[in-house]
């Protein structure tokens, strides 16, 4: 069987860096990759009441990725948001909407887009 590709977001997740990573997953198996969404942090309360309010469970912590290993980013770029040997992965895409401050030795999708929601208390 074709191993899974692991699909994460920054080592201090977020809600939308969970339910990017969670949401990409989706997304990259209904497009017939083998894909598995990961956390490299803990989930913070927040997260954690909507996980619960949806009804989702948590995605699987992982400590460390062996080198080598096929990964897509989620909401976030740096090296330094990231987990330790990210230098040593095999970054097939990134999903972002922070300014790009990242590297790639070789070519590699990037699609970065400043969506944001907004809240007015008048409606």
């Amino acid at each position: 069987m074709e191993e899974k590709v692991l699909i994460f977001g920054h080592k201090n997740p977020d809600t939308d860096s969970i339910c990017s990573s969670i949401i990409m997953q989706d997304l990259e198996n209904k497009l017939g990759r083998n894909a598995k969404a990961v956390r490299i942090g803990k989930i913070n309360k927040e997260t954690k009441y909507v996980l619960d309010y949806l009804k989702l469970e948590e995605i699987p912590y992982v400590e460390k990725i062996e080198d080598g290993k096929e990964v897509i980013l989620v909401d976030h770029n740096e090296s330094t948001q990231s987990i330790e040997n990210i230098e040593n992965l095999k970054i097939l895409k990134v999903i972002d909407h922070h300014t790009m401050n990242f590297k790639a030795p070789y070519q590699l999708y990037y699609r970065t887009e400043p969506v944001r929601m907004y809240c007015n208390s008048t409606i």
